[in-house]
């Protein structure tokens, strides 16, 4: 079976095509490995399949061409199904949706190709049965991006029926029309891949900081605040760098709310946080452990730096100005710190201890707002 030969406007046509299916391999890979998307590596492999059935097609291989089709259909199915990961509906059917895709499809591409038999048509319904599963389930969880997705695969389907029509004939169309709708293919994709990962890495960046954030204050959560003391206490081990944790207790939270009523409280709260943030170098740490207390992790400080460095200056940021609800009244802090001990004290105990040394503190209150603990009293 003979291609006619195309003309040089057909020949540049096809160059355009094939150098743009190019170019979107390259933008796959490169999205693919900095966000680590394997959807669009999938569907990078898919496009170089693509191109290589045009260019089988235009060599006059035209079962080739079909198995090449064949292989970029199978590749899809397994994109498709990488992209509605995130779709629970599709846990069912799943097993079967692989195998069409990585068992069928393949099968049908070997045969076409190796035996010459017209089968692109049969494994376009095969293909069919895979997207329209997928999406049905998928769409209403795979808005708005899955309608470039749609879009893409409707070219594909045509670009395959059209061909395996074709083949049966004597003497079939050029490429130039398969080349287009394969281009087209290729763009919807990677433009429904490249959406779903801007949606998805935002997703990710705001659970992050839901997680590693505190949403009122702005500081760190307490679980990033243990795990840097935990990290503190390995550094201690094996340099000797002593480091500091602090307990910090806001005083007079409760006169606020009682006599400014409780958005009072929480913007001297607020405060209180951005306070102690400023007064902190660049690299220590500050948790809301609590309701009124914030801990605090000066890397690097013997306890009597701690002490007249970071205690200090945060007493004095909160008696610096007034508070903005509450123009007549300022912060009062009371410090609790000790050194971070090298014993396997869980970092949670250790500001629990903290906490219970800070509560006898609060029950026989005195004019000493600082206060340290021996390492020896952290220890059970």
């Amino acid at each position: 079976m003979m291609l006619p030969a195309a003309g040089p406007d057909q020949l540049v046509a096809l160059g355009a095509f094939a150098g743009a299916q190019v170019l979107i391999v390259c933008f796959s890979v490169i999205v693919a490995n900095t966000y680590r998307e394997r959807a669009l590596l999938l569907h990078g492999a898919a496009t170089m399949m693509a191109v290589l059935a045009v260019q089988t097609l235009v060599g006059g291989h035209p079962f080739l061409a079909q198995g090449a089709l064949l292989a970029v259909m199978a590749i899809d199915g397994m994109q498709l199904r990488e992209l509605v990961s995130h779709a629970g509906a599709l846990r069912q059917p799943r097993r079967w949706l692989v195998a069409l895709s990585v068992g069928v499809l393949p099968l049908l591409a070997a045969a076409t190709a190796l035996g010459r038999w017209h089968l692109l048509l049969a494994g376009v319904a095969a293909w069919l049965a895979v997207v329209v599963v997928i999406m049905l389930r998928a769409w209403p969880q795979s808005q708005p991006w899955a309608r470039w997705l749609v879009a893409g695969q409707l070219a594909l389907g045509v670009g395959a029926v059209w061909l395996g029509w074709r083949s049966l004939d004597a003497v079939p169309d050029p490429a130039l029309p398969l080349a287009g709708l394969l281009t087209l293919w290729a763009a919807c994709g990677f433009l429904a891949c490249s959406w779903r990962s801007r949606i998805f890495s935002e997703t990710r960046v705001r659970i992050d900081a839901r997680n590693t954030v505190d949403p009122l204050t702005g500081l760190s959560t307490p679980l990033i605040f243990y795990e840097r003391v935990r990290a503190v206490r390995n550094l201690i081990m094996r340099y000797g760098h002593p480091s500091v944790v602090l307990l910090v207790h806001i005083e007079n939270l409760p006169q606020l709310s009682a006599e400014f009523g409780p958005e009072a409280a929480e913007s001297a709260l607020l405060a209180a946080a951005n306070r102690i943030r400023q007064s902190l170098r660049d690299g220590d740490v500050a948790a809301r452990l609590s309701h009124s207390r914030i801990g605090v992790l000066a890397e690097g400080m013997s306890l009597a730096e701690g002490t007249a460095n970071i205690a200090s200056r945060i007493l004095v940021a909160g008696l610096k100005e007034p508070l903005p609800a509450a123009p007549t009244e300022f912060l009062h802090f009371r410090i609790v710190l000790a050194l971070v001990p090298v014993d396997d004290v869980p970092a949670k105990s250790l500001m629990q201890r903290l906490a219970a040394r800070m509560d006898e503190q609060l029950k026989n209150p005195s004019e000493r707002r600082i206060v340290t603990v021996a390492a020896d009293e952290l220890l059970p």
